[in-house]
């Protein structure tokens, strides 16, 4: 297909998800939130594959998606010093996004896809209690944790439509996001999840090993991705998507740092 049509369905997607979240006073008060078009990307990506997305296939899609504005909106209210005003507004807004994909799940006529979403923030739930300080972790268990916590809804999705092929690949290219995300948090003074864990997860990492450790896990989890990639014969034109366009950044900037 041509990526113009794909340009087209993430441009009626992204306006899509915008009018469902649109609420004047919410994003008077926080801010209009911002669409993780990376997830998005990575979420049309068995459509643009097989060359077809419908309406429905959009709900899905957008679904996901709030689903996911919901989760995060949440975890912003433990993670910040904002003013009690301020985090009461947060909530609010996490509650509201979670009412609408409530709304949007009833009307697609899928029962089955109703349970496996609930599971899969089931899951996500019990593994942010996993990698909370009061646990320490090896390396792996976190990983795979983290992995969890990023890829649950969209890895439901994609088995539920049977792309049961893209799963794999969509965990570590989630998992690469999330940790990006840790770096970039931990590298502003901020609290990150995965250097918490370096310095109380089960291994000790010292503070001067932090970036090398950080750098060897990346290098690590992205030839799983180029050889995912190769397995499933995806074609050129896919490194266009956001998702693989930031993916194959980061690899350039990674080897040029040596």
């Amino acid at each position: 297909m041509s990526f113009k049509q794909y340009e087209r369905w993430m441009n009626e997607t992204v306006q899509h998800i915008s009018d469902q979240i649109h609420h004047p006073y919410l994003h008077a008060a926080i801010g209009q939130p911002e669409i993780d078009i990376e997830r998005l990307s990575l979420l049309l990506l068995p459509f643009y594959l097989k060359n077809k997305y419908t309406k429905l296939d959009q709900s899905y899609v957008a679904t996901a998606i709030l689903i996911q504005q919901a989760l995060d909106t949440h975890e912003k209210v433990s993670s910040n010093n904002e003013s009690h005003r301020m985090k009461q507004l947060t909530v609010l807004a996490g509650d509201y996004y979670s009412g609408l994909y409530y709304k949007i799940l009833s009307d697609i006529p899928d029962i089955e896809l109703i349970r496996k979403i609930a599971r899969a923030i089931e899951v996500i739930n019990e593994h942010k209690i996993e990698i909370s300080p009061e646990h320490s972790l090896s390396e792996d268990e976190y990983l795979h944790s983290l992995t969890k916590i990023e890829s649950s809804i969209i890895t439901s999705l994609f088995r539920h439509l049977e792309f049961h092929d893209l799963v794999p690949l969509a965990e570590n290219l989630l998992l690469i996001q999330r940790l990006k995300k840790e770096e970039a948090a931990y590298s502003q003074g901020q609290f990150s999840s995965l250097f918490y864990f370096f310095k109380h997860g089960k291994n000790h990492i010292k503070t001067s090993d932090y970036l090398r450790t950080y750098k060897n896990i990346i290098k690590r989890i992205s030839e799983k991705v180029e050889h995912q990639v190769k397995e499933l014969n995806l074609p050129s034109s896919t490194r266009n998507l956001p998702i693989f366009s930031s993916f194959y950044e980061r690899l350039i900037m990674y080897a040029e740092e040596g």
